[in-house]
Parts: C-alpha cells; sequence; structure tokens
C-alpha cells in the first residue's frame, strides 16, 4: 500500500474529527516498537500507534492499554510533555506525508501552552519530533547536518520540516482540485484486494486496479487498522513456516544422527556374533601348548590364548547394553516420526507447543526453552454425539498429554491410531454409563481422521481405558504406552454425526 499527500491529508482530518478535545492520558511504547498515545474521550481510552518504521509509516487506532516497560528517552520526554494536554487540531502540510498535531492545557487563569508533535509519515525516513516553541525538545530519531545534509533534527535546535518534495498523486489523469476537495476528505474511500489483502485506498478511482472491484469504506483509519493486521498476519504466517521448516531440519538431523549410531550398533552386533571364532581360536592354542618348544614362546602363546578370551567375553557382555541402546533408539526414532508429523499438522498457534516437545528430544538443549512461560489456555476440540457422550481431541504434543493426563478421568476411554503418529482422543460420559457403538465408532473415526493415515480408506485404531495408559520415559510430551486396548476398524472422518 502506498500513502501520498492526499491520504496523509484525509488521515489528518479523520484524526482530527476523532480525537479533537480528547485527553492524553500517557505515552508509551508498544511491544513491537511502535510509539502509542493514550487518548481519552468519551470515557473510553484509545490508542494512537504511530508507526514510522512500517513500510509504509502509519498511525492506526487500536483498543488496548500501554504496557509498563522501559522507555527511550524520547518516549520518557513525549509523555511528561503530552499527559495531561488535550488534543487541539491535527494539519497536514499540502503535498507532504507530514501531521502537525497541536496539544494545548489551560490554567485556571485562561493562560494556555501549546506543544507540538510532528508526524513525518515518509517511508524509510519516518520520525516523530516533539516541539515547543518552534525548538525540538526530542525526536526519535536526531541526527545532525553532517549525517543528512539537508537538515538537522536534534534537541534545542529550531524544527524544519523536511524539504518538499514533487510527487505525482495516485490516481492519474485526475483534476489536483479534486483530489484536494473537502468532498474527497468526507466521501467514502475505494478500497482494493488482491487476494482478500487490502492492495490500496484511494479517494477517488484508480485505474490500475481496473481489473478488481473496490469496496466503499468511510474511514481511512479502519483501513489502516485492517491493512496492518493482514500484514502483521502474513508476517506472523511467515515466521511459523520458518520455525515449522527449521523443526523439520532437525528432525531430519537427528534421525540421520540415530541412523547411523544404529548402524554401528549393527556392526558392533556382527563382530559380536564372529565371537566364537575367538573362542575357539583360544581354545586352538591351549590344545596345541604341548607341542611348542621353549618357555618363552609358549608364555607368549598363553597371552595371546588369555587376549582371544578377554575380546570373547568383552563382545558376549556388550550385547545386552547393545539391545538396551538400539530400544532406546528405536523409540527415539518412532518420537522424531510423531513430532515430524505434529510439526507438519500444526497450526499457527500450535507451533510452539512442537518447539516445546522437541526440545525434550535434546535434554541438554531443553534447559535454555523457559519453562516458566505462561501458555495460553484455550478449550479443547470438542465433539458431543446425538447419545449425550463427549468426545475431546488434542491438536498438538502438549495438548495430547494435557487431555490424557490432566482432562481425563481414569475410567474415560482413550483412543489412538494403531502404530501411526496421531491425536489423542478421549471419550467421556458424565453419567457413567457405556458409549454406545456408534459414539465408539465416532471417537475412533476421529482419532483416525486427526492422525497420520487421515487419507486412507481404513483405519485400525485402539482404544483403552485411560488408567491403562502411561506416559513413556524420557520422552517428548504425547508420548505414551498402552495396554488392553480393543481395536476398531473404521472410515477417517471428522463428521461428529
Amino acid at each position: 500500500m502506498y500513502t501520498d499527500s492526499v491520504l496523509i491529508r484525509r488521515l489528518a482530518h479523520e484524526i482530527d474529527a476523532r480525537f479533537r478535545g480528547a485527553k492524553v492520558r500517557d505515552v508509551g511504547l508498544l511491544p513491537d516498537g511502535r510509539t502509542a498515545i493514550a487518548m481519552w474521550s468519551r470515557g473510553t481510552t484509545h490508542l494512537l500507534c504511530i508507526d514510522i518504521f512500517g513500510s509504509p509509516p502509519l498511525i492506526t487506532v487500536e483498543d488496548g492499554e500501554l504496557p509498563i516497560a522501559a522507555e527511550p528517552g524520547f518516549v520518557r520526554a513525549t509523555g511528561a510533555a503530552l499527559r495531561g494536554t488535550s488534543l487541539l487540531s491535527v494539519r497536514s502540510r499540502k503535498g507532504d506525508r507530514l501531521l502537525r498535531m497541536t496539544f494545548g492545557t489551560r490554567s485556571r487563569f485562561g493562560v494556555g501552552d501549546e506543544v507540538e508533535l510532528y508526524v513525518e509519515l515518509v517511508p524509510r525516513f519516518g520520525n516523530i519530533i516533539l516541539v515547543k516553541r518552534d525548538m525540538v525538545v526530542a525526536a526519535a530519531k536526531e541526527f545532525s547536518l553532517a549525517e543528512n545534509g539537508t537538515r538537522a533534527v536534534e534537541a534545542g535546535m529550531s524544527y524544519q520540516p523536511p524539504p518538499l518534495r514533487a510527487r505525482a498523486p495516485l490516481a492519474k489523469n485526475v483534476d489536483e482540485s479534486v483530489l484536494e476537495s473537502d468532498a474527497a476528505q468526507r466521501d467514502p474511500l475505494y478500497v482494493y484486494r488482491r487476494n482478500g489483502t487490502i492492495a490500496q485506498a484511494y479517494v477517488v478511482p484508480l485505474s490500475d486496479f481496473a481489473d478488481t472491484t473496490p469496496e466503499r469504506t468511510a474511514s481511512l483509519l479502519d483501513v489502516l487498522a485492517a491493512y496492518r493486521e493482514g500484514r502483521t498476519g502474513e508476517g506472523a504466517r511467515h515466521r511459523n513456516e520458518q520455525r515449522r521448516a527449521s523443526l523439520l531440519k532437525r528432525f531430519d538431523e537427528r534421525e540421520r544422527k540415530i541412523a547411523a549410531e544404529l548402524a554401528r550398533i549393527e556392526a558392533k552386533r556382527r563382530k559380536a556374533g564372529e565371537r566364537e571364532l575367538l573362542r575357539e581360536q583360544g581354545e586352538a592354542i591351549y590344545a596345541t601348548l604341548h607341542e611348542i618348544e621353549g618357555a618363552i614362546q609358549r608364555d607368549e602363546a598363553k597371552e595371546r590364548a588369555a587376549s582371544l578370551f578377554g575380546e570373547y567375553k568383552k563382545l558376549a557382555a556388550s550385547l545386552p547394553h547393545l539391545d538396551e541402546r538400539e530400544t532406546v533408539l528405536r523409540s527415539q526414532l518412532e518420537a522424531v516420526e510423531s513430532l515430524r508429523w505434529e510439526a507438519e499438522r500444526a497450526a499457527e498457534d500450535d507451533v510452539d507447543d512442537v518447539e516445546r516437545a522437541a526440545a525434550e528430544l535434546e535434554p541438554h538443549k531443553a534447559q535454555t526453552h523457559d519453562a516458566n512461560g505462561k501458555r495460553r489456555k484455550r478449550a479443547p476440540l470438542e465433539y458431543l454425539t446425538p447419545s449425550g457422550s463427549r468426545i475431546l481431541v488434542g491438536r498438538s504434543p502438549i495438548e495430547n498429554a494435557d487431555l490424557t493426563f490432566r482432562v481425563a478421568r481414569p475410567n474415560d476411554l482413550w483412543f489412538h491410531a494403531q502404530k501411526i503418529p496421531g491425536a489423542h482422543v478421549i471419550l467421556q460420559r458424565d453419567d457413567r454409563t457405556e458409549p454406545t457403538d456408534a459414539d465408539l465408532d465416532t471417537a475412533a473415526s476421529l482419532a483416525a481422521y486427526f492422525s497420520k493415515a487421515r487419507t486412507s480408506s481404513k483405519v485400525p485404531v485402539d482404544y483403552t481405558l485411560r488408567k491403562h495408559v502411561r506416559k513413556q520415559k524420557d520422552a517428548p510430551p504425547g508420548l505414551v504406552w498402552y495396554t488392553h486396548p480393543q481395536t476398531r476398524f473404521v472410515r477417517p472422518s471428522d463428521d461428529r454425526h
């Protein structure tokens, strides 16, 4: 989205109309780096959020509260100057992307005191400057003539706006008087979307978007808020996809390491399988000792035989350890396979849970994870059957563990697709009566649907009482052992009926 001087004038008009007379409660820095002014008007507080580092720089209005956090000097100075003042006016400079917001107070004697906040919404050069009596008090970005060459912005200096640059308006072949008219500031905007995302908004129709049908929206502030939300969502999705790709890469590397160690174990097992040859060679030496002449030669033969017998015993003793280590590695492979599936199926909100579970694969790294970090609380995925059963489905490794070991009761039924990665599914009845066959099939179908076998025509699903399910030792969340299973063969389905 591109903002020219016409849109900035519209933005100034809307902010002035909406917040003129509003009182400044506070000024703060949001976690994402934006500067926010808490404006109180008509019994409600809104945040006027200024993003000078965005592309393009934007001003949006949002609900919420300012965080309590350490703030840079500019924010502290601006808060001290604006706190308790009222917004008197918002003006734009013709032909430029510059807003001048004037704040003031009145004493009981009628004496006024004013301060101005200049917001320069210029891409790559955005800035916020606090000015009093034409002198710079503080700025988000200060620079000298040596750094800029055109102008300086430093505390104690006279404020000079950025030089005007000739820019063509977004609308081509349109009389400038139409763009600057009062109607252009009042009439609904033309808003253009591509692939569901806001691409541009303007005060008159734009020929560059003739292939799309514009919406008409009254408020530019609302458009900017929706645009930013969409951009933020895209950024979050991109970051999540990067995190997902990083997880899959870690799992690939883990699988390679496990496969290499299994290959070494197999080589040791083959060598151990040949240990009988060592015993036979040692026994053959002892059987022929009487034929060896000379005490020294006989002692050397005895030492060689003893070495062969020692290697034989060492290889024999290694077999139980090799078997034990192979069992651990096979379990880790199962965990990696399960977590890989979890990473592939995880919704955006669940990637963090998969990362937490993946940390359990490498205990020495798990300690760097913030175990005390607060997790979001949400209701589990729940299905109600016509006969009154409640079916709960886990959507991530940690939610699987939470559902099975915290939510489920000992005699609730627990379902899982047989021998493949899948969600934990719990079937509950508040009246403690036996569920119907239809309910069992529904729960089993959900377990099959929320598993790696979703696309199969028929899936074996095991189920047992929750009290027969236990956590796997030293395994990531969601990996369990279970006993006393029964099996149902079902078609994967998420149809609760």
